[in-house]
């Protein structure tokens, strides 16, 4: 059992290595790295893991408690599209379903609670591509956001340039009530010169891209469902993007779920980073994932990380790992 030293309620099947099954915990909360070359089956154990967490499936998991899942898929091109759409489906590779059913006694299952958010430019792009999933723009509240969430999107995290320090100090006083008209006053009134205010300006439109305040993000999230966020855009930076991840591991993490009396419940969630290399670079950003990663074992979210070029992903986030699954260097 990899995870937890003893039993758990909550684990499911990897696979079986000379007669032995392996499982993983599901139930605590994990940081795991998993790596592998192209081709060497690192994607079929995340999405077993995936599909694991999310999904009872007799003979091969034990799920009283259904985890919320959420996949951050990044890629500046357009052909690398994400490979867990396909979960909607069940398995019809005959070799493969034949070796489940004599190895595990156990029939392939489909996700039915698939969602997957986009950039509202690309929305219809989406739509075609994925006739049956639901798909909607990536989009949040102002009130959900917090001021570290704001420096994120506005791409402004470590950077100390004069209009960024008067944006913080705009904030700060915005602090209870941030929206972007408010921001937007406050750039306006500061002591800036008109050039230094257009550049804060221009950093508030990056953020504005994702802002809806009739929409609210956590309300997305639930157990039992996946959610893929898929970031192709080829106007959309690795560090934007890695910035945008940040803020909704945040966001996802602490929302709840109502019973049917209202009552808000917290609920485990396993969020991953998928192809970690292509945007995991920047070292400010580096910074800010790694610290809260750390808060994420508090909020019962387990992290995630994926990447075929282990030593393009900062060691400082490998060195998180509980755990780390390699597949064929």
């Amino acid at each position: 059992m990899l995870g937890v030293t003893g039993e758990s309620p909550q684990y499911g099947l990897l696979g079986d290595v000379s007669g032995r099954r392996i499982a993983i915990d599901l139930n605590q909360t994990h940081t795991i790295s998993l790596f592998g070359v192209q081709g060497g089956g690192k994607s079929y154990t995340l999405g077993t893991i995936a599909e694991m967490a999310s999904l009872p499936i007799p003979n091969i998991n034990v799920l009283p408690n259904p985890l919320a899942t959420v996949i951050f898929h990044y890629s500046p091109t357009m052909d690398y599209r994400p490979e867990f759409t396909s979960m909607v489906a069940p398995n019809s590779e005959a070799a493969q379903v034949k070796s489940l059913k004599e190895t595990f006694g156990a029939e392939p299952r489909a996700l039915s609670d698939v969602l997957l958010l986009a950039p509202a430019d690309k929305l219809n792009e989406r739509k075609q591509e994925y006739p049956d999933i639901e798909v909607r723009p990536l989009k949040f509240g102002a009130a959900e956001l917090q001021t570290s969430h704001w420096r994120f999107l506005m791409g402004a995290v470590g950077n100390q340039a004069t209009y960024i320090r008067q944006l913080n100090r705009v904030m700060k006083s915005l602090r209870d009530d941030l929206t972007l008209e408010g921001l937007n006053q406050g750039i306006e009134a500061s002591s800036l010169p008109d050039h230094l205010k257009g550049m804060a300006k221009m950093r508030l439109e990056l953020a504005s891209e994702y802002i809806d305040d009739s929409v609210r993000l956590k309300d997305e999230i639930r157990p039992g469902r996946l959610i893929i966020v898929d970031l192709r855009d080829e106007f959309i930076e690795k560090d934007e993007a890695l910035g945008l991840f940040v803020v909704l591991l945040q966001l996802f993490a602490d929302a709840k779920c109502r019973d049917a009396q209202g009552a808000e419940h917290s609920f485990n969630k396993l969020v991953v980073f998928d192809e970690a290399h292509k945007y995991i670079e920047s070292p400010d950003l580096v910074a800010g994932l790694i610290e809260v990663v750390r808060e994420m074992r508090h909020k019962g979210t387990s992290i995630m990380v994926a990447s075929q070029d282990p030593p393009s992903v900062p060691i400082s986030l490998i060195e998180l790992s509980s755990q780390i699954i390699l597949h064929k260097f």
